[in-house]
This record gives structure tokens, sequence and C-alpha cells, in this order.
């Protein structure tokens, strides 16, 4: 497992393609901070002479350089909501990196459990052939009937197909194992940690502390907050008049050289940015109003998870500790009876129906205990607790 979470972290498909995205977002902040919002303007221009004079030896010309100057701190804000976008990237990185580091543990307990229901399942088959064995005897005594054996048959086939269930979920779950560590098709895995009932859990309350700041929706939800900000931050900056500098040379034949230089200056009569700003203000209204809802929600989801956890592990311990002991005796003890002639067949079948059924009962229980845990280990930032 733990090598399986290590290339998770380094491989899995969706977080190498995460990271592209952040390089894309950081990209954007390549020319952001200049403070020219245009290029400079060069205007040249020529005057000829249209009422006396020579063409060519009167000809007058002009020539203006003009740009124009962000001076109320815009660029510098731009720059600053690229990097509150690249936080929300790392962000929504981090939920990817949860959402894959948890694909694999499910898959690799999935693996393990359904490797455990098959070795259940041919524990069953030993004991329904051992019936069918002796039923065979019965008959060959002449104590027996058909029916005994046709019905130890069926119950070995059903037994069977439950096997054989089995091993086709392990080769689904294995797959799907591959596909989240970016593996082969047809890589072997040997899948050394073994399923092994979990303890009980730490109070609910201090889960819900740690998932209120390591929970990946939040983290997304609060970068995004920011990342917000920032933009609100830049549309109020770009608000801000722009300035410029010109300068410029006016010569003709029949008139002094004249230099100009000069000062230019947007007048903010019309307020720019009124709807991008509107929305904006909008939208940090609604993911404030989210925050508030998932953290609501997430202390409800916490709470049903750790409940039904612990539910589960009572109802696997019960199963362990005296229901399978005391269907393993009863089997054995109507087997007994059944062979010596005192019980009739129904009881020895509905005591081994009865184990198989227990036995399929504790690995659900198992099954279930983990994935409660799975949920937890979501609102924990994807450690499992």
């Amino acid at each position: 497992m733990p090598e399986a979470l290590e290339r998770s972290a380094a491989r899995a498909p969706e977080l190498v393609l995460a990271g592209r995205q952040i390089l894309e977002t950081e990209a954007r902040s390549a020319g952001a901070g200049i403070i020219l919002p245009a290029n400079p303007r060069l205007q040249i221009e020529v005057r000829p002479p249209l009422s006396k004079g020579g063409l060519i030896s009167d000809l007058g010309y002009a020539a203006t350089l003009d740009t124009m100057f962000e001076l109320g701190g815009a660029p510098s804000a731009r720059v600053r909501e690229v990097q509150r976008d690249v936080e929300l990237g790392f962000a929504q990185r981090d939920g990817v990196r949860v959402a894959a580091r948890l694909q694999v543990i499910a898959a690799y307990l999935g693996v393990q459990l359904a490797d455990l229901r098959a070795r259940e399942a041919r524990q069953s088959l030993a004991l329904a052939q051992r019936v069918l064995y002796a039923a065979d005897k019965r008959i060959e005594a002449g104590a027996g009937s058909d029916f005994e054996r046709a019905s130890a048959q069926v119950e070995i086939a059903r037994i069977e197909v439950m096997e054989q269930g089995a091993l086709r979920e392990r080769d689904e779950l294995l797959m799907q194992l591959r596909d989240a560590l970016d593996l082969p098709a047809d890589r072997a895995l040997d899948l050394s940690t073994s399923v092994d009932a979990p303890g009980p859990l730490p109070d609910p309350q201090k889960i819900i502390a740690e998932a209120h700041d390591r929970h990946p929706d939040l983290r997304v939800l609060r970068a995004r907050l920011r990342s917000l900000r920032a933009t609100r931050e830049r549309l109020e900056r770009e608000l801000f008049p722009r300035f410029g500098l010109y300068a410029g040379v006016d010569a003709a034949p029949q008139s002094p050289v004249f230099g100009v230089l000069g000062l230019s200056g947007e007048l903010p009569f019309v307020q720019r940015k009124q709807g991008p700003r509107a929305v904006v203000a909008r939208e940090i209204e609604s993911v404030q109003l989210n925050e508030e809802l998932r953290l609501r929600r997430i202390d409800r989801e916490v709470r049903a998870a750790w409940a039904a956890h612990e539910r589960r592990r009572a109802e696997y311990a019960v199963l362990s500790q005296s229901a399978l002991p005391a269907a393993e005796r009863s089997f054995e003890l109507a087997e007994a009876g059944w062979r010596a002639g005192h019980f009739d067949w129904f009881r020895v079948a509905m005591a081994a129906r009865d184990l198989a059924e227990l036995r399929t009962s504790r690995i659900e229980a198992l099954t279930a205990l983990w994935n409660q845990r799975i949920v937890l280990a979501r609102a924990k930032g994807g450690e499992v607790p």
C-alpha cells in the first residue's frame, strides 16, 4: 500500500494533468506587471503647400510619439490575481491528489476484500463437498436419497458462483488500481498489505475540526474566494485614470521648428468595469455562502460516517467472536448427528447455509467498515483515520 500511494502521488494521470493546468495559469504572469497598457504610438504627418510655394521645397512635416501609463497599481494587482489563481490551481490539484489517493486505497482494499471473499467461498465449498460426500455414502448404504445428493450439488454450484463473482470483482479492481497508478494493463501486481479489522475511531469532534481545516472542498472554496478578491482588487485598480506623455516636432519652411512635450490623461466621467465588478461581487457572496453550507454538510457527513463505522465495528465483532464460532459448532454437531442418523439432511443443509451466510455477512461488515473509513479520510484530506 505505501508503494502504491507513493506512485499515485507522482504518476496518477489526473494529478499530472492538474499540474499542467497550474503551469498554464502561471504563464499568464508573463507581462502582467507591465505599466504600459499598450505599445507607444508614433504619428508622422507631412504638410504639402496647397496655395503657393513648391511642392517639395516648401513641404512641412510633424511627428508625435505618445504613450500611456497605468499608475494606479493595476499592473501589480494583475500579478497578484495570477498568483491567487495559481494558489487556486494548487488547491484544486490537492483535491485531485486526495481523490487519486482514495481511489488507490479503495481499489487496493477492494482487491484484498475480494480475495477474502473468494477464500471464504472456498472454505464454504469444502463444507458443501463434505456434505455431498456424506450424502453419497448414505445413498450407498441405502439410508439416503437422491434428493440429498441433488440438494448438496445445488449448494456447491451456488458457492462456486459466489467464488467466481469474487474473482471477477478482484480482476476488475486490479485493473482500476493499474489505471490509478498509470501501469500497463498486463502488469502483475503483488498486494502485500493485508486487510485487518480497523480499531475504534477518535472522537468525531476531533475529526470535524481536522475536516474544517483540511477538507479538499473547503480548501478549494477558500482559494477561490482569495482569487475572486484579487480579481475585485484588480478591477478597482483599473478604474484609476491612465496618464500619458507625448513629445513631437512641428516644422515648416515658412515658420520656426517647434518642439512639443506634454501630458495627457483620461477623464473618469464614465465608470468602467461596472458589469465585471458586479459579477465578481455576487460570486464572492456565493462562495461565502457555499462555504457556510459546506461546513454544516461536512459536520453531518462526518457524524453519520462515524456512527455507521462504530455500528459496523460492533457488528463485525459480534460476527467474529460469537456468531461464526457458534455457526461452525452448529454445523459440526448437525453433520455428526446426521451421519449417526439422528438428524435429517435438512438440518445439516441449513447449518451449512447459515455458516456460509454468516461468513459472507462478516466480509460485508468489514467492507462497510473500510468504506466509512474512506469517507472520513476524504474529510481529513486523504489521511485514513
